[in-house]
């Protein structure tokens, strides 16, 4: 659960009027009753998914492979989390109208989670939307989503631990409309089946300056770079001496090890993240330099 204040901020050509600071405010209560809940705990442990060859997986998707179990307790030690990246623990909330607007933003040592303002003026974007945009974004922070250093399957995209979270938390609220008036009444304006919270990072794409410590190692851009001076040496052709000849020979058959590589670690994905190797890639060692 978030222990800490979450502070409202404000840009210099952008801020929130008193009615969407109202709004805000409803929607981090929300985020923290469902943080702090056991429902929430429960759907993270429980959490699983299977792919299109129901190959099933009982941790996310592209969460550099870690655990549930570690997934939550990231979420519950969010302070020491940024602690580690050098950020303050408090969390800012910020406007946004375009991209450009938080790319001139001087970062300070806050996280930053940014709330469009194209949403929040709108009486169907409520405090139930907020409160999972926040969630998201947070998540996000925590680097939780290793999928911002490598293309991610759009057709996996809702097992993701942001999509996921932002998810749980409209559910989870939606368990408690009958006994508080203002989740009842936001729900009015919220349709279920397809529920759309525009967090920032959907939205403009990375906005967050610091990135997770924990990225993977992207297989296709070191067979790429690979392929292009295998490509450069085979133009030599003739003119290649004994030591570059040694080193097209060599570049090949590291090209064909990493192949074997890749298709081992499909097989022992932890959470589905390798499953991206199987995109076409060029073929490997295709010609013969003896």
């Amino acid at each position: 659960m978030i222990q800490q204040s979450i502070k409202i901020g404000r840009t210099v050509s952008c801020f929130f009027t008193k009615t969407q600071k109202s709004k805000l405010e409803a929607g981090i209560d929300i985020l923290k009753e469902v943080l702090g809940s056991k429902q929430f705990v429960e759907q993270i442990l429980q959490f699983e998914w299977s792919n299109q060859q129901q190959r099933r997986f009982h941790r996310f998707y592209h969460a550099s492979g870690l655990s549930n179990r570690q997934v939550l307790d990231r979420i519950k030690d969010h302070q020491g989390y940024f602690n580690e990246l050098g950020y303050n623990e408090q969390l800012v909330i910020m406007p946004f109208n375009s991209r450009r607007e938080i790319q001139s933003y001087k970062s300070v040592n806050n996280p930053i989670i940014w709330i469009s303002m194209n949403c929040i003026q709108n009486n169907w974007y409520t405090p139930i939307h907020i409160a999972s945009a926040i969630g998201h974004e947070l998540a996000v922070l925590l680097g939780l989503d290793s999928s911002i250093h490598q293309v991610s399957r759009p057709e996996y995209q809702m097992y993701k631990v942001p999509d996921s979270i932002g998810q749980m938390i409209m559910k989870i609220a939606a368990q408690w409309r009958a006994k508080i008036s203002d989740i009842e009444s936001a729900f009015l304006q919220i349709d279920e089946n397809e529920y759309n919270y525009f967090p920032a990072s959907t939205v403009v794409g990375s906005v967050n300056a610091k990135v997770s410590q924990h990225s993977q190692t992207n297989f296709d851009n070191l067979i790429s770079s690979l392929l292009i001076e295998q490509e450069a040496l085979f133009a030599l052709q003739e003119d290649l001496t004994v030591s570059e000849t040694a080193r097209l020979i060599c570049i090949e058959e590291v090209l064909l090890k990493l192949k074997d590589l890749k298709n081992q670690l499909v097989e022992c994905s932890l959470d589905g993240s390798e499953l991206d190797f199987q995109k076409k890639v060029p073929s490997l060692g295709s010609r013969r330099s003896n």
